[in-house]
């Protein structure tokens, strides 16, 4: 029985000394600071809490929650990320927050932070901080980090920053009215999206202020200028509203003046417009034959490559006429005196490794080629305009299929209208990774050649 006894309490004592030694490494208690430790009130604060155990260690697996709050100024600012004086760690936290800017003060004096494991308040840290009441204004400095003077945007949003001494109020200050307050982080910097700028010039300065919210210091003013609606359409209409099918109408847009390109597509057809007088682009178009509702869509550009397209910007009705054997030829005759035959011969395609190359033959009177792909219902989707008899279709990884490629050709008449001919035939095009598969076999073949041919010499 002793023996059993003596056994027994050996097994216990060696139970409890493992049982200390990891508690050895539980929470002991906080390591709480300020960054830094002296401000004057309503000075920010960064406030850092660490759990560790009894060696200062950090405590890796800490997911509790703890109480905040100051004893000595209850008043105290405290981090906003707290609800109702507690915060919860979580393993983004890495086992120790830092919550930059969080703290200010109200009174002078040696202030201080506590902070209490919520389920166990024998684990506790507390940090000091001692603030006064003067401000130090011969060490303040603020410099413009951007935006540069006299900045040209085309949005009404812009991200200003400059840099100050660190965790100092500030106020920004756009177009003399208009007010927001921010806080210089760790890095001495401050930065503020502003939004709702207006068009044309706005100012913003900055202003550091002191505890008392007087301005302390004043950066010099920084200009940007918006044009967010440089590019705009202003109006559109057609002359008339409803058309016969094939006929010519006229379309007028109202746009941004000196714009280096204006263009409608209607049914897949680009007409570019010519600026009649300032802000006006007219063109003369054809109606497509079929009847329907059609959408004008509208491009505008500018010389600096700025785009705004107007997807649905108007609509024209096309109505379906049926015309006397006289009209129909008065009208071909008329068209046929205007436009030429843009017929577009020999459309040629060669592929490549990574790409396939489509070509045709030049059609003098052609000033731009529309390139078109066939979708699955047979609708043309237009991939691009060009300028010559030439279009790189990129070979891609996907799985094996076959797209249909086919051309249009664009030209002006003596009246400045921009008109396209009909559809070249469709050419079918392999993509990726056929051509590769066929490279590899070709290869293994020619290796099996010259390794037959080497067995046989």
């Amino acid at each position: 029985m002793k023996i059993r006894n003596k056994i027994l309490v050996t097994a216990i004592s060696s139970y409890l000394l493992a049982f200390s030694s990891v508690f050895a490494w539980w929470i002991d208690h906080f390591e709480v600071k300020f960054n830094p430790e002296a401000a004057k009130a309503w000075e920010s604060l960064d406030l850092s809490i660490e759990a560790v155990d009894k060696n200062n260690v950090t405590v890796s697996d800490y997911e509790w929650t703890v109480l905040i709050f100051s004893e000595s100024d209850p008043e105290a600012e405290l981090p906003i990320a707290l609800e109702e004086n507690t915060y919860t760690f979580s393993p983004s936290d890495q086992w120790k927050i830092v919550f930059e800017n969080s703290v200010k003060f109200l009174e002078k004096g040696s202030q201080n932070i506590h902070v209490y494991d919520f389920q166990d308040d024998t684990v506790f840290g507390i940090a000091e901080a001692e603030i006064t009441k003067e401000e130090a204004q011969s060490n303040l400095s603020i410099g413009i980090i951007s935006p540069e003077n006299w900045l040209t945007i085309w949005e009404d949003t812009i991200k200003v920053s400059w840099s100050t001494n660190k965790n100092h109020q500030i106020k920004i200050v756009l177009n003399w009215t208009e007010e927001f307050l921010t806080t210089s982080n760790s890095d001495w910097v401050f930065e503020k999206e502003v939004n709702n700028l207006a068009e044309w010039e706005n100012l913003f300065k900055a202003q550091v202020l002191d505890s008392e919210w007087e301005v302390v210091w004043e950066s010099k003013e920084v200009k940007i200028m918006v044009e967010w609606n440089s590019i705009s359409l202003k109006n559109i209409k057609t002359i008339p509203t409803e058309v016969d099918s094939e006929w010519a109408f006229q379309v007028e847009v109202i746009a941004t003046a000196w714009l280096t390109e204006v263009s409608t597509i209607i049914n897949d057809v680009i007409t570019n417009l010519k600026e009649e007088s300032q802000w006006n682009y007219t063109a003369k178009i054809y109606a497509p034959k079929e009847e329907w509702n059609y959408k004008i869509d509208v491009i505008l550009k500018d010389e600096l490559g700025h785009e705004n397209k107007e997807l649905w910007a108007w609509s024209i009705k096309v109505n379906k006429v049926e015309l006397t054997s006289a009209e129909t030829e008065e009208l071909t005759s008329e068209v046929s005196n205007e436009k030429s035959d843009l017929k577009i011969n020999w459309l040629k395609l060669v592929e490549l490794r990574t790409r396939s190359v489509l070509t045709w033959d030049k059609v003098e009177e052609a000033k731009s080629y529309n390139v078109y792909k066939k979708l699955e219902d047979w609708e043309l989707e237009l991939i691009e305009n060009v300028k010559e008899e030439r279009f790189e279709i990129a070979i891609t990884w996907d799985e094996i299929k076959y797209e249909f490629f086919a051309v249009k050709a664009m030209a002006e008449t003596e009246e400045w209208e921009v008109y396209e001919w009909n559809l070249s035939e469709a050419t079918k095009v392999k993509t990726w990774p056929e051509l590769i598969l066929l490279l590899i076999i070709s290869l293994f073949v020619w290796g099996l050649y010259i390794v037959s041919k080497q067995r046989k010499a």
